[in-house]
């Protein structure tokens, strides 16, 4: 049964757009921010992703149960009311993590990086797992979570996009003082994601009230196991923590890439921008038919497979601004298609988690699965910071040594081509529940929701 408006959808895709303005800032220029200002190593910076995304993904299952308890009672809506309560602690620990007080010594320095980065990363899960779950009581149609996956990354592109826009502008026009060009754009990019989460409150609407289940005797290890039996949820959410790897890991080198390989094109950047804002525009709106007409394994199945060679492509060629072009231009939008799609697969999932266990546990669900993206993020920090210590990066010089540019090269494009191919033999071979599960007819428990 359709259930959802025009003003839900783009309700759905603002909430992304909020997210992703202090998640993009995070993931694309915290390093940047590390090594060049506060003068943190990158071994040192690559260590703290990993430390702090691990306990970011630990403490994921807990913000799952939360939010499947905490409102769903009082007000009857267990999802939106953390897109009002969320809003505001996410951004004030975005605008710290760019800040620092002066005169701090270099082991206060990373101490306070820990820490704010640390208390961020669990602001920004106490409001992304409940948005991520609000999908799944916004409609049971297929089609239709098929067009929220597209609305969502459309906002979410959105978001990235603009980090993309404004911070080369800041960064050129702040040359001299690189702090301010950091800690004004959080500000600015941090306020406009406060309006949005507003809106995204006004505008959603969760249609479906499932009736309470029985799960007094159904404890957190109990859904676990159930998750260990979910196949398709483990072929989603390994493949998203490698999708992440290729995506996170390649945006946090794309700046040293660019500085280094190219000889400073970071106006590429807001081409880049530009492709993806294309792209999603083209793509989005047509997820739902296009899922439709030819299936959900197939379309993700296509999209690993030319992001892949698009990238092996890129890493083969001559470096220059036209080998990059191959990726962006032919690539990204063959890796936007499964990262699009993939939201409506973790609908499919939680509802096949429900045919296997007869509970309804979207917070706890959806938090397992986030649990593998951060692990995803946790990877791509780490190898990025690391990686580039490994390859003899030294923010000192003005020069790199040939090594360490092809092994920022080899990070900007061999990775992620392998890490989709990782994704493909997920899908081949592991993702199944095509036709079933997205057939309403096939789910008979479905009756205890009810459509408000």
């Amino acid at each position: 049964m359709k259930t959802i408006s025009v003003s839900n959808k783009v309700g759905y895709a603002l909430g992304d757009l909020a997210n992703s303005l202090t998640f993009g800032m995070s993931s694309m220029f915290l390093l940047a921010y590390y090594t060049d200002v506060l003068g943190i190593s990158a071994a040192a910076a690559g260590t703290l992703f990993l430390v702090a995304r691990v306990w970011d993904a630990i403490n994921d299952p807990m913000m799952g149960a939360l939010c499947d308890k905490l409102f769903a009672k009082r007000r009857g809506e267990k999802f939106r009311p953390f897109l009002l309560k969320g809003s505001w602690p996410v951004i004030i620990a975005a605008i710290l993590v760019f800040w620092a007080p002066e005169g701090l010594t270099d082991v206060q320095k990373l101490i306070w990086a820990y820490v704010t980065y640390i208390v961020f990363g669990m602001a920004y899960t106490f409001i992304n797992i409940p948005y991520g779950s609000l999908a799944t009581v916004m409609t049971n149609d297929p089609a239709e979570r098929a067009g929220l996956s597209g609305a969502r990354a459309f906002g979410g592109m959105m978001g990235m996009v603009s980090c993309n826009m404004i911070m080369p502008f800041l960064l050129s026009f702040f040359a001299d003082d690189l702090s301010k060009a950091y800690l004004y754009g959080v500000t600015a990019l941090g306020v406009v994601s406060f309006i949005c989460y507003l809106l995204a409150y006004r505008m959603t609407e969760e249609h479906i009230k499932h009736e309470p289940t029985d799960n007094a005797d159904f404890g957190f290890k109990d859904t676990i196991k159930t998750l260990g039996k979910n196949v398709p949820f483990l072929c989603v959410s390994v493949a998203s923590m490698l999708m992440l790897t290729a995506m996170l890991g390649q945006g946090s080198v794309l700046y040293y890439y660019l500085s280094l390989n190219l000889d400073g094109a970071l106006w590429f950047i807001s081409l880049t921008a530009v492709v993806q804002v294309v792209t999603t525009i083209v793509v989005a709106p047509s997820v739902g038919k296009l899922s439709a007409r030819f299936g959900t394994k197939k379309l993700m199945l296509t999209g690993f497979a030319g992001a892949g060679i698009a990238s092996m492509v890129s890493f083969v060629l001559p470096t220059s601004i036209y080998g990059a072009m191959v990726f962006y231009i032919v690539g990204m939008p063959f890796m936007l298609l499964p990262n699009i799609l993939i939201w409506a697969n973790v609908a499919d999932c939680i509802d096949y988690n429900y045919e296997i266990s007869g509970q309804r546990q979207e917070g706890i669900i959806y938090s397992s699965y986030s649990f593998m993206r951060k692990m995803g993020q946790a990877i791509a920090g780490f190898i990025a910071g690391m990686g580039l210590s490994m390859v003899g990066y030294n923010a000192a010089l003005d020069v790199q040594a040939d090594a360490t540019l092809m092994g920022i090269k080899a990070f900007m494009f061999a990775m992620p081509s392998i890490a989709m191919a990782g994704c493909f033999v997920l899908y081949y071979f592991f993702w199944n529940l095509e036709p079933k599960s997205e057939e309403p007819n096939e789910k008979p428990k479905e009756a205890d929701a009810q459509i408000a």
